[in-house]
């Protein structure tokens, strides 16, 4: 058997390493740059035909727009996200899309086929013209990211790889240059993994199938699986380095730092857990119970154990979630990628691991007798020493949670060996996965509180310290070659300056076109004595001398000097402000004139709700300043706050002044001294029970899912099949009915919240934004509307982006220029312009996208005091549906965790509710199991009067039946018994009373006759006759013995060394070797009568080796397994078998198939079993042998 195992899985092994190097080769071979060039070329042929369709068309599609401007058209050729713009004299007349700038497109598509760049994305453009007309067709080919090349897209269809297209016309035609790696796919990368861990898993059931099978020592088996699972990951590596796959992300971006140089990936470290958890489970299996102990000892010793388990999984797993760079936090749902759901089943597999581990190495050390006192003594003692020397080295700041975590796992191990609850196996494990899963959610909870202290941290330093070290280093060197300009030079020598934007962009294309300088505004303002600036200051204008100006700003704000010519400003409205001074005073002249160049890094409030599109692509970090609150003090006075918290105006009345961080019952705070004068506080709200435990009910369930799947995989390997009761059907039922129940609910409930909060969300953002309309119309100044600063106050009132169009549809003013330079276009959406323009409607919703992120946006006319529309007001909410996905996440959270406590909740009433329902049935079973032919069988007493009490009664009358049966029967056996005893009796003593007749009539007519050999033939027949009797003696003897069978004498002992001392009785025959094979667990500690099972193994080796008779390589085999509630022992011999009709007789006290013997020894070996509440079977072949299946009741 165990050889065609190892051959099934041989072959299964092969074929699935086959199937993968096929499938990878194919996969590669169409990923290669020729098929991938080949893609491209169709998609860009469709694009042509579509275009040329257009062209085919122009006549009829310009002949529409001109006689109904306003109509929406070209539904029918709006294909491949295609956008097209209609221009009459110079002018833009109709846009059906605001994919593309239309005034960009006008100036720079001048051919008839363009390629043209707008942002990140590259279009193909063809332009169509007749007379004053143009109709642009506009469709995007390729999107590329600056910053990520693993984020380029060929936008017409899906390519692999990672790839860099630079499209240009040749010839009239499209042609492209690409710089291609190629790189497989993130799904078929899954599947391939999952192919290579199938594999792994594979490999490794053979080579433990083999060990066992050729080793008998565990701890030889343990070593050896070691050493054969290590190499097997090391050719998986090999083989997997050599593929396509091992291209894909999964296995070359970093998952895991282990220092600077060395990570693992994705795939790697699934591989490698994997192999961790096998080699736990055949460690667990290869340690056995040592039956006599010290209690002290084995409590200090299962105690050290244990806290010292528990404290290297909780710092290895802390150190594991830490390091990674996989995104680990499941409150947001919609964030959490499938690498995620994949980092998450590698820390369930490693804490099933350390469970099997725990429960093997607890049943090993802990007694029955031993005392929970002395073992909570010995815990905490062991666990004290332990934390105290640990905590030398590394800062355990989960011990507390983990010793207590620990004693609940003792506890449970304990009440586990002492208890006889049929249920106390499904409690032990449920108790372990619970208690690893609080480990695990406290874990991510110290995390996630480290990471957010190191983000306040930093998000204060941004705040206090406005200094940019490089950006510094920088201007100082540019300064020094200002210094040395020739146009400079020259304009300062005639003083003869040109504009003050001529100097800046002139300045801009030559020196300030850094790297160190591309985040910061730029504005230059040249002053001399008489020139004159007027300042808005609280909406009056007031004149003032521009050298004055900038004078009172270095002297009237904290100032740090970097060099004589630049100054470092401290400006609560920047993130960065800076000021260069250069001296251009004619030479020769008494006069000054200065240049002032300020620059200055957008505030990041500035970037609250931008879309991350622009962040990423801009290298903005920034923390979500929507839960943070923060202020600045300078000199104890608050300069300014931002946020939720209500900050006191001077510093002395913060009540946690002093501290460095604090938590409170709702916040936390940071306070960060940044110097002798300034302060910062960063407050953040603390985090809510629910987000804390948020982690459990995914931990949890992962790990009960890999627990549940070992399980049945292990129980796959026994022999016999477990039985299931009614009573588990019972409650599986009605607990999978609860568990589908919940879910149902759970769906529903969540459509109609997802609904509810989208319905309530757009009802509040019509609200504010009908708010912020009315507002601006209220104040609304129409020569002041194109100005930036116009919409400044509404932005910081209402927290929320204003986008301004004219009537044209042309973008006039906005709170987010950087939008719209190269991600957005500066024309309104077509079908909001048509709707607010053309159908005069008050209001238009919709939602719009900017590189693939969504969000809502809200337009609106916006009417001057006499009602008339002026402009159209555009609200886009890009924090909408990062708000929407967070109520979401946190209804699915809870609902997770609230229906894991009610599950187990249900389970326990479902058990408890069950057990005293079936609890009748049980009544019956065991009186059932009781009831004897030869006994006084009693009656079950029941009040109820219910289907159970109709059961009982019947089951009552059922026993009075038996009982009068059970006389009459008991009556005719004993008869017959005595009729076939006395026959059975009679024919065995008359066979030896037939010879001594005629010896003793022989010897009688030999004395007649005289016969002088008379004294030969006395002695003769005197010994045949002693013969004979002793023949008698024997036959008495034997039935004698099957009269009287042992009493029981129930008694503990164990069972593996009873089988081995009759193995040493019987073997003793040069021909026949007898072996013992164990499997299961390896307590063989039995409750059972020792005396009468000596019997049974000694009658049927005894009958093994008289079948094998002198047959040369004479073979038996016992086999012992120990299952949960029995013992399983097979007796096999290779001898000549027992026939079709013996086999009907084996056990009957008279039949043998021996030519001498009583044939009682099966029957006491079967009586012996019944009694014992065993069972016996045979399996038996002529010529090949017989197998004899014992079972026996622990």
């Amino acid at each position: 058997m165990e050889k065609k195992n190892i051959y099934k899985e041989s072959i299964s092994v092969v074929f699935l390493i086959l199937l993968l190097i096929i499938g990878d080769s194919i996969i590669k071979s169409n990923n290669n740059q020729e098929k991938i060039s080949d893609k491209i070329y169709k998609s860009l042929n469709q694009i042509r035909d579509f275009h040329d369709s257009i062209s085919s068309n122009q006549e009829k599609i310009i002949s529409e727009i001109i006689n109904n401007p306003n109509k929406s058209f070209l539904k029918d050729y709006n294909n491949f996200s295609s956008a097209k713009y209609l221009f009459s004299n110079d002018s833009l007349v109709y846009w059906s899309s605001d994919l593309n700038d239309p005034d960009n497109l006008y100036k720079k598509a001048t051919s008839k086929i363009n390629i043209y760049t707008e942002g990140n994305t590259t279009f193909l453009i063809s332009k169509i013209t007749q007379d004053s007309i143009s109709l642009f067709t506009s469709t995007p080919l390729y999107y590329a990211d600056q910053n990520k090349t693993n984020e380029n897209k060929f936008l017409p269809t899906k390519l692999n790889g990672l790839y860099k297209i630079n499209f240009f016309i040749e010839n009239a035609e499209v042609e492209f240059q690409m710089d291609f790696t190629h790189r497989m796919d993130k799904t078929t990368s899954y599947i391939t993994c999952l192919l290579l861990i199938i594999i792994m898993l594979k490999s490794l059931k053979l080579i433990n199938i083999y060990i066992n099978h050729q080793i008998k020592n565990k701890k030889k088996r343990c070593f050896l699986f070691f050493t054969f699972s290590v190499s097997i990951y090391i050719l998986i590596n090999i083989l997997q380095n050599n593929l396509f796959v091992s291209t894909s992300s999964i296995f070359t971006d970093q998952c895991l730092k282990i220092t600077d140089k060395i990570y693992l990936s994705l795939g790697v470290l699934t591989e490698l857990t994997i192999l961790i958890f096998c080699n736990i489970v055949a460690i667990s299996s290869s340690l056995e119970v040592k039956i006599d102990r010290n209690k002290t000892a084995g409590s200090l010793s299962s105690s050290f154990i244990l806290i010292s388990i528990l404290l290297v999984f909780t710092y290895f797993i802390y150190k594991l979630i830490s390091n990674t760079n996989v995104p680990f936090s499941f409150l947001q749902v919609y964030d959490t990628s499938i690498d995620s759901y994949i980092f998450l089943i590698i820390i369930g597999i490693l804490s099933c691991g350390t469970i099997i581990l725990i429960q093997r190495l607890m049943e090993v050390l802990i007694t029955e007798k031993q005392s929970y006192v002395i073992s909570i003594i010995s815990f905490l003692l062991i666990g004290a020493i332990i934390e105290i020397t640990v905590n030398q080295f590394i800062d355990l700041r989960f011990s507390i949670l983990t010793n207590i975590i620990g004693i609940l796992i003792y506890i449970i191990a304990i009440w586990n060996k002492k208890s006889n609850l049929r249920i106390k196996k499904f409690i032990n494990d449920v108790g372990f996965i619970v208690l690893i899963s609080i480990q695990l959610t406290y874990i991510l909870y110290l995390i996630n509180e480290t990471y957010e202290r190191n983000e306040m941290e930093w998000f204060a330093n941004v705040i206090a310290d406005e200094s940019d070290k490089e950006f510094e280093d920088k201007i100082i060197e540019i300064t020094e070659e200002l210094k040395k300009d020739n146009h400079l030079v020259n304009w300062q020598k005639e003083n003869a300056f040109p504009s003050d934007d001529s100097i800046l962009n002139y300045l801009n294309r030559k020196y300030f076109n850094n790297y160190e300088l591309k985040d910061y505004n730029k504005s230059l303002t040249l002053c001399d004595t008489n020139t004159i600036l007027i300042v808005d200051i609280n909406e009056l204008n007031y004149e003032i001398k521009c050298n004055n100006l900038f004078t009172e700003i270095l002297e009237n704000n904290p100032t740090r000097e970097i060099s004589d010519e630049l100054f470092s400003v401290d400006d609560p409205t920047t993130d960065s402000y800076y000021i260069l001074k250069l001296n251009l005073s004619p030479s020769g002249k008494n006069y000054l004139k200065y240049c002032y160049i300020e620059f200055y890094k957008e505030y990041i409030l500035n970037h609250i709700g931008i879309p991350e599109i622009v962040t990423s692509q801009e290298n903005i970090l920034k923390p979500d300043l929507i839960n943070y609150s923060f202020s600045c003090y300078e000199d104890s006075i608050l300069q300014y706050k931002h946020g939720f918290y209500n900050y006191p105006n001077e510093l002395s009345s913060f009540r946690h002044k002093n501290e460095e961080y604090v938590k409170t019952k709702i916040f936390k705070h940071l306070i960060h001294h940044h110097d002798n004068h300034k302060a910062i506080i960063v407050t953040l709200e603390k985090s809510r029970f629910i987000d804390i435990i948020a982690p459990f009910s995914y931990i949890f369930i992962v790990i009960s899912i890999i627990y549940c799947i070992n399980i049945l995989a292990n129980r796959k390997k026994e022999i016999i099949p477990r039985r299931q009761s009614f009573h588990g059907k019972m409650q599986l039922t009605i607990i999978l009915t609860l568990g589908f129940s919940f879910l149902v609910a759970g769906i529903t409930s969540f459509i109609f919240i997802k609904n509810s909060l989208e319905n309530k969300t757009s009802e509040f953002q019509y609200e504010k934004n009908k708010t912020i309309v009315k507002n601006i119309e209220y104040d609304f100044n129409q020569k002041e509307i194109k100005k930036p600063e116009y919409l400044k106050k509404y932005k910081e009132n209402h927290f929320t982006d204003i986008n301004i169009y004219d009537l044209d549809g042309r973008l006039i003013n906005t709170t987010q220029p950087k939008l719209f330079n190269g991600f957005k276009s500066r024309i309104i959406n077509r079908d909001a312009f048509e709707s607010i323009k053309l159908r005069n409607r008050f209001y238009y919703s919709c939602e719009e996208d900017i590189n693939g992120i969504k969000y809502k946006s809200s337009y609106f006319p916006l009417k001057d005091k006499d009602g008339k529309i002026c402009a159209i007001i555009n609200i886009p909410f890009f924090d909408n549906q990062k708000e929407s996905r967070s109520n979401i996440t946190n209804f699915i959270v809870t609902y997770l965790n609230i229906i894991i406590a009610l599950m187990g909740i249900s389970a326990l009433v479902v058990i408890l509710m069950t057990r005293k329902t079936i609890k009748p049935l049980e009544i019956i079973q065991d009186k059932m199991q009781k009831i004897s032919l030869g006994e006084k069988n009693e009656i079950i007493e029941w009040k109820s009067n219910d289907e159970i009490g109709d059961l009982i009664k019947i089951y009552n009358q059922l026993v009075k039946e038996l009982e009068i049966s059970a006389n009459k029967l008991m009556r005719s056996e004993r008869e017959t018994a005595w009729r076939e005893m006395a026959r059975q009796v009679a024919h065995e003593i008359k066979n030896p009373l037939t010879p001594m007749k005629l010896n003793i009539q022989f010897l009688q007519m030999a004395w007649d006759e005289k016969n002088p050999d008379i004294d030969r033939k006395m002695k003769e027949t005197t010994k045949s006759v002693l013969e004979q009797i002793e023949i008698l003696a024997n036959i008495a003897t034997a039935f004698s013995d099957y009269a009287k069978l042992p009493k029981k004498n129930i008694e503990e002992f164990n069972m593996k060394d009873l089988i081995i001392n009759t193995i040493n009785l019987y073997d003793n025959n040069d021909n026949i070797k007898i072996k013992l094979i164990e499997e299961g667990e390896i307590n063989y500690i039995i409750n059972s009568d020792k005396n009468n099972l000596g019997i049974v193994f000694g009658n049927i080796l005894k009958n093994a080796i008289q079948a094998i008779g002198k047959k040369e390589n004479g073979e038996i085999i016992i086999n012992i397994n120990n299952l949960t509630d029995k013992f399983i022992i097979k007796i096999k011999d290779n001898g000549c078998g027992i026939g079709e009709e013996e086999k009907k007789k084996i056990f009957m006290p008279n039949f043998t198939t021996k030519s001498s013997g009583m044939g009682i020894g099966l029957s006491i070996v079967y009586d012996i079993i019944e009694t014992l509440g065993g069972s016996i079977n045979f399996e038996s072949e002529i010529g090949k042998g017989t197998t004899f299946i014992i079972e026996i009741k622990k």
